[in-house]
Formats: C-alpha cells, sequence, structure tokens
C-alpha cells in the first residue's frame, strides 16, 4: 500500500503486437497492489519472467461478484490495475460495472489508453474518423439484427463491427444486401497489429465475393463501413440506381409482402414495420 487514497486504473494494452505496450503501462502494471484482470494469464504474457502483483479474475461473468471486493480494497487505499485481455476495457470488454461502482462509491478512477482495434481499424480504413459508431458484436439473429442492418445502411457516419471469422462472410453478405444497390465501401481488417495483419477493401458487394472464396478465415475480425452519402452528397448515379431498386422491389411480384417491405426498409434506411404498414395501407385504398 502507498498510503494514499484508493485508485483503480483501467490500462490499455497491446492487440497482439508485446511492443505496443507504453512504458507507463508496464510501469502501472508492475506498481499495482492487485491486478484485475479478464484472463489473468494476460499479464505474464506481456511482462515475461518478471515477478507480478497478485491477480484477481474480473470476467463478464464474475464482474459483478467481483464488485465488493474490489470496493473493500480499495478503503484500504489499495492501487488496482484492470486489464481486459487485449486492448482497452469496456470497449466490447468488461469493465463498466465495475468503472460505475469505483465512481458511484467516491474512489479515484485513472486511465492509461493502449490500443483498440475500433481506433486501429478505422485509420486503416480511410473513412472519416470525425462521425465513428462503433456497434460491437452485431445480433446472431431477428429483429434486432434487421434493426442493427437497417441502421448501418442508414448510418452517414463510418460504421465498426465486431464480427467472428466463421460468420464474418455471412455478415458482409447482410450488409451488402440490406446497404442496397448503390456501392459502399468497406473494410474487413483481421490480425491487426499481429505477424499476419490483413486488410481486405473494395465495396460491399466486393467483399462479399472475396471473402466467400476465402473460404475459412481466421483471426479477430474487425469490419468498417463507410457511411452513405447524404442525399445532397448523393451521385445522380446512385440516386437514380437506389430508386430503380425501390421500383423493382414495389413491382416484383414474386415477392412475398413482408419480404418486398424488408427489402424496401433495406434500401431506404426505414424501419421494417413502418414501410410493411405503409405497403398494407396502399392496398387497401
Amino acid at each position: 500500500m502507498t498510503g494514499e487514497p484508493g485508485r483503480l486504473t483501467l490500462v490499455g494494452t497491446p492487440l497482439g503486437n508485446r511492443g505496443d505496450l507504453s512504458p507507463r503501462a508496464r510501469e502501472a502494471l508492475l506498481a499495482a497492489d492487485v491486478l484485475l484482470c479478464e484472463d489473468t494469464r494476460s499479464p505474464g504474457r506481456l511482462l515475461g519472467e518478471v515477478r507480478l502483483p497478485p491477480r484477481m479474475s474480473c470476467f463478464a461473468g464474475n464482474e459483478e461478484e467481483r464488485v465488493g471486493a474490489v470496493l473493500e480494497r480499495l478503503a484500504e487505499g489499495a492501487q488496482l490495475v484492470y486489464v481486459s485481455e487485449a486492448g482497452m476495457p469496456v470497449w466490447s470488454d468488461p469493465g463498466a460495472r465495475l468503472v460505475r461502482a469505483v465512481v458511484d462509491a467516491g474512489y479515484a478512477l485513472d486511465v492509461i489508453p493502449g490500443p483498440t482495434a475500433v481506433a486501429t481499424a478505422v485509420a486503416l480504413s480511410g473513412f472519416t474518423g470525425s462521425d465513428v459508431h462503433f456497434l460491437g458484436f452485431p445480433p446472431r439473429a431477428g429483429s434486432a439484427r434487421a434493426r442493427l442492418l437497417q441502421r448501418v445502411a442508414a448510418a452517414e457516419g463510418t460504421t465498426v463491427l465486431y464480427e467472428a471469422p466463421g460468420r464474418v462472410g455471412e455478415l458482409i453478405d447482410a450488409l451488402a444486401a440490406s446497404c442496397g444497390p448503390a456501392p459502399r465501401r468497406a473494410v474487413v481488417a483481421r490480425e491487426l497489429t499481429k505477424l499476419h495483419q490483413e486488410v481486405l477493401r473494395g465495396t460491399l458487394s466486393e467483399l462479399a465475393a472475396t471473402v466467400r472464396g476465402r473460404g475459412s478465415m481466421r483471426g479477430e475480425m474487425t469490419v468498417v463501413i463507410e457511411g452513405r452519402p447524404s442525399v445532397e452528397e448523393a451521385p445522380e448515379d446512385d440516386a437514380r440506381a437506389a430508386a430503380r431498386a425501390v421500383w423493382d422491389a414495389l413491382h416484383d411480384d414474386a415477392l412475398k409482402p413482408r419480404q418486398r417491405a424488408k427489402r424496401i426498409a433495406a434500401l431506404t434506411g426505414l424501419e421494417n414495420r413502418v414501410v410493411y404498414e405503409q405497403l398494407r395501407a396502399l392496398r387497401e385504398r
């Protein structure tokens, strides 16, 4: 113990390249009274054979249970450090509940920044970084997934998603369908900062074909989708293509009513339910 008031420090750790650990982060890890870890093996991998402070697991499944013990140690004046398995805590990782509890209890909180896959992938994409929407891992199915796809289709800013390698092809296919026929650029970044880092670029349709052709892919996947052009900026050809796609959907006799509504919703960014109700009202006139 240092005699100072208790403090929790969140420390960003490398995504995969140990050389990205900052000197300040290394110092904090070694000086902590207790290391709170999403994976208690991670600090050892980062720091090698040096003697580490005591470690306590704190992952999504037990984060709530750890709050009491953490507050007790802070009350004793302990200097605690929290690290996720890789990257920044809280960013699609545990830590938010712990932070809220510490702040609500009035203890000091600090952050030592480090790498995040979100910022790294956006920088590599070449898309705007001034309006970024991070949506984490997409829902697997159902209305929640449909709402997310519509949200991405309608977004004028850059959108970032995480996805498992076995599902990234299905995600790109769904994004290509929901964003409509106008070209929408995207990036699939794999194994960021690691030896086998790879960045795939193209329109969503091109990437869908590329990922299908690759078969199975390994590693952590980050998908970055460029925002759609605003109405004022949309090229005339894109506007004409979008209007044609909506017209075709309205007059495609092979589509059932709900299929027609879903396609138009994906093209326009409107809610599926709203489109379906409007189409039904038109039929009843």
